[in-house]
């Protein structure tokens, strides 16, 4: 009787034994399936954050064909325009610069200003007929643009570019481009002052000029005559032109 009771009390401690290491199991397993995969709502909880879904739906960008001045002037809207531009600017174009030029006249203003921009992605020998064009817009925003990217350029692109307004401007285009060229008085913006005086056929225009011309000679010092006309102050310069340095100050003194 004693043995029977040691055998059923035996087996049952076996049992439960068995039963302890098939729940630990279980529980193992739903763990590790638990962390393998997410639920639905954690998918969609990381897709609000930003996570992308699905990157093919990445557009992919297309390379411009044809004739950037032809595509633009082919473009309907103002977005199509600008998309045009930034196509081309990204591919890059012999034709680029002439497109920019005719975009200086979009009938919106974000789209001019964006063409004189991007013209700052050209040579230095390209950009230059664009910030020429530029110099002479009927848009302040545009000119503001131009004069800040002609900054850095070489004297001689500054000379290029400053010759239009003087030369075409309005009263108040011409002002603007004497101003930003005062800033730095130079001898080849000078000279390109005076060569502009000159040649002008409006009398306005060569009076406001030669006034110019008094004023970056006074400051350098010596006797400095007043000019009857560009012509006497042509004459002048060739002889005493010698006496100045690059910055119209005078070395002989």
């Amino acid at each position: 009787m004693q043995k029977r009771s040691l055998l059923l009390v035996i087996l049952a401690a076996v049992v439960a034994l068995i039963a302890l290491v098939f729940g630990w199991l279980s529980a193992g397993s739903s763990s590790q399936r638990s962390t393998a995969s997410p639920s639905p709502n954690d998918a969609n909880s990381g897709a609000t954050q930003g996570t992308p879904i699905n990157d093919a739906s990445t557009t992919t960008w297309v390379p411009p064909e044809g004739d950037p001045v032809d595509k633009y002037r082919a473009a309907k809207t103002a977005q199509e325009r600008y998309d045009v531009i930034a196509n081309f600017m990204a591919l890059g174009h012999d034709r680029n610069p002439a497109m920019l030029i005719d975009a200086l006249r979009d009938p919106d203003l974000n789209n001019r200003v964006f063409a004189i921009e991007s013209a700052s992605a050209l040579t230095p020998e390209e950009a230059r007929e664009v910030y020429r064009q530029g110099a002479v817009n009927d848009q302040s925003d545009v000119r503001e643009m131009t004069w800040s990217l002609v900054a850095p350029h070489p004297m001689e692109n500054k000379a290029y570019i400053y010759q239009e307004p003087l030369a075409k401007g309005s009263p108040q285009i011409m002002e603007e481009a004497l101003h930003e060229m005062g800033i730095t008085p130079e001898r080849p913006l000078f000279e390109m002052m005076l060569t502009q005086a000159a040649l002008s056929k409006e009398p306005q225009r060569t009076d406001r000029l030669m006034k110019e011309v008094n004023a970056w000679l006074e400051p350098g010092g010596g006797d400095v005559p007043k000019f009857k006309s560009p012509a006497d102050a042509l004459k002048w310069w060739e002889a005493q032109s010698k006496n100045y340095d690059e910055f119209m100050l005078r070395v002989d003194q």
